[in-house]
């Protein structure tokens, strides 16, 4: 799954954004369009993004290129595309993007603005091998049958010996599933992480009031601070004591991140495969002006030891290999034979090991 400078601030820029534009009405046609963009881009990210020094370098670097004239004759995507990469350039940051209208963090969307997402966040679940559960989710989206899915598996996978996730594709999304996984592997409550947003950013972005896996621990003007925490289960955590093998990929984002992460740090899980992408942010996607829209990064998760997230570097495995042969080595391990593709196809009744349990 997965935001100090004041909108003053970027108002000392602002007049820059329209006294630049060129005196030739057919320049100053093309050059308009942008300048709202612009400004609203700038005023978004001084307020939501999560490191404030950072959003006050994307501001002058905006104001900066603006004045020089690097968007004028630019619209829809090939704004949004140039204005994403000049940011890109000023400071990276694997999660923040700009989008032009009809499009979003989803993709193509509808007159109503809304995009197709799958009914099923899941591609494949169930016996993998005797007594071996496998699940591999290719995001969280935090839907309510998204997480009664996970809560699905978790029961009819209770009696595992051994717990398989394959988070090679995951592209992020919430917690709300990481919780009920949680509930089961964690015999006593644990904290798993620290989440660090921007106070403005928390303030409009949070849907929910604290719960035990999310509560704030502190808040002043500037961030807040939550801790995630695995809470066991009502009757108790049934699989606390089996070995769990997460597979990642240069491509596990987000959310997908975060679970590898705090399995880690707990020495609840081994990871296999590559370094993950590095997406340690989280945020929000926001409107700007002209249909245009941000995905703004107002949050981080940390780990509680260090105090430091994956942003840029990504969540290392205990085990290098290439993804691509991350589940059978996982397999190896196990004394298994090892599967004919590296991305079985398991239907959630039990698939092609239904028998092997």
């Amino acid at each position: 799954m997965m935001i100090r400078l004041s909108l003053a601030a970027l108002l000392l820029a602002a007049p820059s954004f329209a006294a630049t534009a060129a005196p030739a009405p057919q320049a100053r046609t093309h050059a308009e369009p942008a300048s709202a963009v612009v400004a609203k881009l700038g005023e978004t990210l001084d307020q939501y993004y999560v490191d404030s020094d950072v959003a006050s370098a994307y501001r002058d670097t905006l104001a900066r290129l603006y004045k020089a004239g690097e968007f004028n004759g630019l619209g829809g995507d090939a704004l949004a595309d140039a204005l994403t990469a000049k940011l890109q350039q000023a400071h990276g940051d694997a999660h923040l993007k700009v989008y032009g209208p009809g499009h979003g963090i989803y993709g193509k969307e509808d007159e109503n603005g809304e995009a197709a997402l799958p009914d099923n966040a899941y591609e494949a679940s169930g016996w993998i091998a005797p007594g071996v559960a496998y699940l591999r989710p290719f995001a969280f989206f935090g839907r309510a049958g998204d997480v009664a899915r996970m809560q699905r598996f978790v029961d009819e996978h209770a009696g595992a010996k051994v717990l398989i996730l394959d988070l090679r594709h995951h592209a992020g999304g919430e917690v709300s599933e990481i919780d009920v996984l949680a509930a089961d592997l964690f015999e006593k409550p644990t904290d798993l992480a620290k989440m660090r947003a921007r106070t403005a950013g928390w303030d409009r972005f949070e849907p929910v009031a604290d719960t035990r896996e999310l509560f704030v621990t502190r808040r002043d003007a500037r961030y807040v601070e939550q801790t995630h925490r695995a809470v066991p289960r009502a009757g108790g955590a049934r699989m606390a004591d089996i070995p769990v093998y997460v597979l990642t990929s240069k491509r596990t984002a987000s959310a997908g991140e975060h679970l590898s992460l705090i399995l880690k740090r707990t020495n609840r899980a081994t990871l296999i495969g590559e370094t993950t992408m590095g997406a340690g942010h989280y945020g929000e996607e926001v409107q700007l002006t002209d249909g245009f829209k941000l995905f703004v990064p107002y949050g981080e998760t940390v780990d509680l030891k260090t105090g430091k997230g994956w942003e840029a570097t990504g969540v290392e495995p205990d085990v290098a290999v290439e993804a691509k042969q991350a589940l059978n080595v996982a397999l190896q391990r196990l004394g298994v034979a090892a599967v004919a593709d590296a991305y079985p196809k398991i239907g959630e009744a039990g698939g092609m090991a239904r028998a092997a349990r």
